[in-house]
């Protein structure tokens, strides 16, 4: 497994219990690719023992540079907050798999839940490498004061549609919700009619539409509704699922999810997945 070092740029909050961590990497020659992951120590010591999963938030054009952002969630998080600019840390990585960018689709629709947006703003930047690409943002949170990444995004020219659950901020609804209504905008009907079938095995690769690429990350119930809607509207939805992660090599199984082809890790296998392969339960 890669072990590297990295010097602290930046760690600053951004918003509440939320942080930005940049990092220069001592030597890494793997290259990281949007939907990565590493595992970070938290402390120099063994409390807490267990490092601790971190998406790629941005990769920098410059040489070894790469972003975080976290949510402080617990003693590990709480101790990463504190650690100071110019100071080491040790981590492991880049790990599992990333995001697949289909060369060929044009239109592309982001839909970010929570500390779920981390992953996607390293997303947008790699689509927004292409030119005639249109990129449209779904950006959700329990409240105004979450919310976070919006200009980020508007940065690469994506279209940021804003959705808070009470109203705060944007649209009073859930991501999910708002999915529902932006695939109308689509017209994804006039090519075909939704599938109705509950059995998910009945679609094949030539059952799903072209005109659009969908991308998910955020709590389990916001992607288990979005994969119903995708399945539903007949479009391949990749998403970064959210699991607790302890090895990062798939070796403990703490982190097995089923899958068509029987159980995989969230760690080794993903964090990536096509949707239409996981068996919900």
């Amino acid at each position: 497994m890669p072990n590297t070092r990295a010097e602290i740029l930046i760690n600053q909050q951004v918003i509440q219990d939320h942080y930005r961590m940049v990092l220069k990497l001592d030597g890494n020659d793997k290259p990281v690719r949007p939907g990565q992951f590493f595992l970070i120590k938290a402390n120099s010591d063994y409390d807490p023992l267990l490092r601790r999963p971190l998406s790629v938030h941005r990769i920098s054009s410059r040489p070894n540079i790469i972003e975080f952002l976290y949510r402080v969630t617990g003693k590990g998080t709480q101790i990463m907050s504190r650690r100071s600019k110019g100071t080491s840390i040790d981590l492991l990585g880049p790990l599992g798999t990333g995001f697949r960018v289909p060369r060929s689709q044009s239109n592309f629709i982001l839909v970010a839940g929570g500390i779920g947006v981390a992953p996607l703003v390293a997303l947008s930047d790699e689509l927004a490498k292409f030119r005639k690409r249109s990129i449209t943002v779904i950006l959700g949170a329990k409240t105004r004061s979450l919310l976070t990444c919006e200009q980020e995004f508007k940065e690469v020219g994506a279209r940021v549609i804003v959705a808070t659950e009470d109203g705060s901020q944007g649209d009073k609804a859930l991501a999910s919700e708002v999915l529902e209504d932006l695939i109308k905008e689509f017209d994804l009907r006039k090519s075909t009619s939704p599938f109705t079938s509950k059995d998910t095995s009945l679609i094949t690769i030539g059952d799903y539409r072209p005109e659009v690429g969908l991308y998910a990350c955020g709590p389990v119930g916001m992607i288990r509704s979005i994969a119903q809607i995708a399945r539903h509207h007949r479009i391949q939805i990749q998403a970064s699922l959210e699991e607790r992660m302890a090895c990062g090599i798939g070796a403990c199984l703490g982190c097995a999810i089923k899958t068509r082809s029987g159980y995989k890790t969230v760690c080794k296998d993903g964090p990536v997945f096509d949707l239409e392969d996981i068996v919900w339960e």
